[in-house]
């Protein structure tokens, strides 16, 4: 036998053994390989990281890690530069839904951060997006539809370019969002903890705008558990300032309404004693802002 034959026998055998290795992603796996999902079938895992809104890494019992879109919901983007206007039906101020994209990941944190879940693929969507993402719905063990929890708190919107079997339900939620105006549908930013925040705008006064003046109003709110000084706080109207507060404390759980017109006024009614409407029926913005100029609430319409 020439002395060449054992190097070739174990060669042969290397080749087979890479070759094997690279068909399948056995049990045991941790690397990042891909692995095929039964669609239907839940498998348990455990939620190790939200990376935004709808999306989470997650920890099989094998070792075996995936990234996880929520599938047949989309949320905001966190960046405001990355959130095309329009994307949400009738929000399209890219700071507000920088906003909501921040409060969905918080929310997702609450939700699942180092919980147990179950991951389910769907046949109709497909395995994985073009990003290699497993595209899944998540439940808890009390069986609650994550992406469903999201679209019914307002804090993300039915995902319409994706095919799946739970579509026209997910659409009954968000509907039932938009119609409550919770969250995203609001038209507000995202109280901050204990903090003061715009609860509305009133933009649309009854009849002619001009003859009701006192019909446009904005309504602040504390929504904290402590006394908030507003003096020196200021209302903005499309990067102009339209109205500064006067020294005046709101305590906790109540509202100070200030009006475009030149009354009613009282303890917590103010007005800016405004000639002419102010804010447009067609939409806008409105943003509150402390002493330091810091903007602490918006509101979109």
């Amino acid at each position: 036998m020439s002395r060449l034959a054992p190097l070739n026998v174990l060669a042969f055998f290397a080749t087979v053994l890479t070759l094997v290795a690279g068909c399948t992603v056995q049990i045991g796996d941790t690397r990042g390989d891909t692995r095929q999902f039964e669609p239907g079938i839940g498998y348990p895992a455990q939620v190790i990281r939200v990376i935004d809104g709808d999306t989470l890494r997650i920890l099989f019992p094998d070792g075996h890690q995936e990234t996880v879109r929520l599938l047949g919901v989309d949320a905001p983007e966190l960046s405001p530069d990355d959130n095309e206007p329009g994307s949400f039906p009738g929000v399209s101020d890219p700071l507000l839904l920088a906003g909501w994209g921040e409060e969905a990941s918080l929310a997702l944190r609450r939700e699942l951060a180092g919980r147990e879940v179950t991951v389910t693929t769907d046949r109709a969507a497909g395995e994985r997006d073009r990003y290699g993402r497993l595209l899944a719905y998540l439940s808890t063990g009390n069986g609650t539809d994550i992406g469903e929890l999201l679209l019914s708190r307002g804090l993300t919107r039915v995902y319409t370019a994706e095919s799946f079997a739970r579509k026209e339900r997910y659409f009954a939620v968000q509907h039932a969002a938009m119609q409550k105006r919770i969250g995203i549908w609001s038209g507000m930013t995202p109280a901050q903890p204990g903090g003061v925040f715009l609860a509305a705008v009133h933009y649309d006064a009854a009849g002619d705008d001009r003859l009701n003046l006192n019909d446009e109003y904005i309504t602040l709110r504390n929504g904290g558990s402590t006394p908030i000084n507003l003096t020196g706080w200021q209302i903005w109207d499309g990067g102009t300032v339209i109205f500064t507060f006067p020294g005046i404390v709101l305590d906790p759980g109540k509202d100070v309404t200030v009006r475009i017109g030149s009354g009613p006024t009282g303890e917590l009614e103010l007005a800016i004693g405004s000639p002419v409407p102010l804010l447009g029926n067609d939409g806008g913005t409105v943003t509150l802002h402390d002493r330091e100029g810091a903007e602490r609430s918006r509101f979109s319409w």
